[in-house]
C-alpha cells in the first residue's frame, strides 16, 4: 500500500490449492490503494491477495469417453422411443436455458462459481471462443464453472447445487464414482444426460459421489429441477460442473452467443449473462487470513464475526472476472455508521477470472466502541457488505 509508511505489508502469501498467480506474491499488486485510516491514523499491519489461477487446461474427456457416452444415450432415447428432431444446420440453435447451478444447504454467500472455460470454437491447435478471446483449451467442447472460492469446503458441505437448464427427459446417468479427483485420469464420472423436446441434449458432469437425482432413466426433470451437487468426479482437476450441449444432429452448440460462435446463431440462455461477469462472491470478516490448502483438502475461510477490542482482524474479498478498469470502493462503518477505515481498490492485473484480496489489523479498534460493525465493498455498481460484532 503505498502512500503511507506505517503499514508493514505482507510478501507471505498462503499456499494456494492449485496456483497464485505471480502478482499475488508481493506488494505491487495491491499498490495502486489509497491506504485505509481509522479516525487515529491507523492503517492494517498486513496485505495479501491475488490471482487464482485455475488448472483446467486439458482435455478431460476421452474420445472413447465421449463414445461410451454417447452410445448409452442414444441406446437409452431408442428405447424410450424418444424421438429426435433434425434440423438443418442454420437452425442449430436453442433458447430459454435457465442458469445451470444454485446455491444449497444455507449457502449465504452472494456468489459461488467463476468460469475457466468456454467452448473453443477453433481447434486444431488454435484457442478461440465465442467472444474472440481465449478463455479456453485446445478442443474443449462445454463450459467449466468452478467453485470460488475454497471448492472444497463448498464441495464437502454441498453448498451448491446442479439444476436443469431446461425440462426434458433423463437419457443417461451415473453415480457412485470417486469424486475428490486433482488430476487428469481415465475414471468415469458422476453426471446426468437429459434430452429436450426438440432432441438436443445436455450434459451435466463432474458431480458429487451420491449426489446424482434418484429419477432413473426415462424420468422428466422439469426446468430448475435438481440433478445432483458439484464435486470433483472423473477426470477433473477440482470441483466445477462441466456443462455441455448438442443440437439434435449431435452438433456441438455454445450457449453463449457471441461474434466468433460459428456453431449457432441464437444465444440458449433465456437471459445470458456478460462475457466479464465480474462480482464479489464472497466477503470474509475474521481473526486471521484466509489459509488455502492442497487439492483436495478444504483449506480454512477463518471466518470469525464476533471479534474483542485489540484483536487482530482481517478482512477478505473474493472476486470473480475481476477488471483493472474497476475500482472498489472499501469502508469499515463503526455501529453509529461513522467511518472507521476506507480505501480504494484495483486489481494490478487486466482480468482475473478469480482473484482475492486481504487487509488485516494486527490491533483493531482497541478501545472499541462495541456493537455490530459493517465491513462494505462497492464494486461495479453493487454493494456488499459483511456484519460483525465488536466487544471488550
Amino acid at each position: 500500500m503505498s502512500n503511507d509508511s506505517n503499514p508493514r505489508p505482507s510478501r507471505r502469501l498462503p499456499a494456494l490449492c492449485l496456483v497464485l498467480a505471480a502478482a499475488a506474491a508481493s506488494l505491487p499488486a495491491i499498490a495502486n490503494d489509497a491506504a485505509p485510516r481509522d479516525a487515529r491514523g491507523a492503517a492494517p499491519d498486513f496485505s495479501a491477495g491475488g490471482a487464482y489461477a485455475p488448472p483446467e487446461h486439458g482435455e478431460h474427456l476421452s474420445p472413447q469417453f465421449r463414445q461410451r457416452a454417447w452410445a448409452e444415450i442414444r441406446s437409452n432415447a431408442r428405447k424410450l422411443k424418444l424421438a429426435a428432431a433434425p434440423q438443418r444446420d442454420g437452425a442449430r440453435s436453442l433458447g430459454g436455458f435457465a442458469w445451470p447451478m444454485a446455491g444449497n444447504n444455507g449457502l449465504a454467500d452472494p456468489g459461488y462459481h467463476a468460469i475457466s472455460n468456454y467452448v473453443d470454437q477453433a481447434g486444431s491447435g488454435q484457442i478461440l471462443d465465442y467472444s474472440c478471446g481465449a478463455r479456453s483449451y485446445d478442443g474443449h467442447r462445454g463450459t467449466d464453472y468452478y467453485l470460488w472460492p475454497f471448492s472444497w469446503h463448498k464441495m464437502d458441505n454441498s453448498q451448491v447445487k446442479v439444476i436443469a437448464a431446461a425440462p426434458g427427459t433423463i437419457v443417461g446417468r451415473s453415480d457412485g464414482n470417486f469424486d475428490r479427483s486433482c488430476s487428469v485420469n481415465n475414471n468415469n464420472w458422476n453426471a446426468v444426460y437429459v434430452q429436450h423436446a426438440d432432441g438436443s441434449v445436455a450434459w451435466y458432469g463432474h458431480m458429487k459421489n451420491g449426489s446424482v437425482t434418484a429419477k432413473g432413466i426415462g424420468a422428466s426433470v422439469a426446468q430448475g429441477e435438481y440433478l445432483g451437487l458439484v464435486g470433483s468426479s472423473g477426470s477433473s482437476t477440482e470441483p466445477h460442473l462441466h456443462f455441455e450441449v448438442y443440437d439434435a444432429n449431435a452438433n456441438l452448440i455454445d450457449p453463449y452467443a457471441g461474434s466468433c460462435n460459428g456453431l449457432n446463431l441464437a444465444s440458449a440462455w433465456a437471459a445470458q449473462r456478460p462475457y466479464y461477469d465480474s462480482a464479489i462472491n464472497k466477503l470474509i470478516v475474521g481473526n486471521a487470513q484466509p489459509a488455502f490448502a492442497s487439492c483436495p483438502n478444504p483449506g480454512n475461510p477463518n471466518e470469525n464475526t464476533a471479534l474483542r477490542y485489540g484483536q487482530q482482524a482481517s478482512f477478505s474479498a473474493f472476486y470473480r472476472d475481476q477488471l483493472n478498469s474497476q475500482q472498489s470502493q472499501y469502508r469499515i462503518l463503526r455501529p453509529n455508521g461513522t467511518v472507521f477505515a476506507s480505501w480504494v481498490h484495483n486489481g494490478p492485473a487486466a482480468h482475473y477470472s478469480s482473484s482475492w484480496w486481504n487487509w488485516t489489523w494486527s490491533s483493531f479498534a482497541p478501545t472499541g466502541p462495541a456493537g455490530t460493525w459493517r465491513f462494505e465493498v462497492a464494486y461495479n455498481g453493487t454493494t456488499y457488505s459483511k456484519s460483525f460484532t465488536v466487544s471488550p
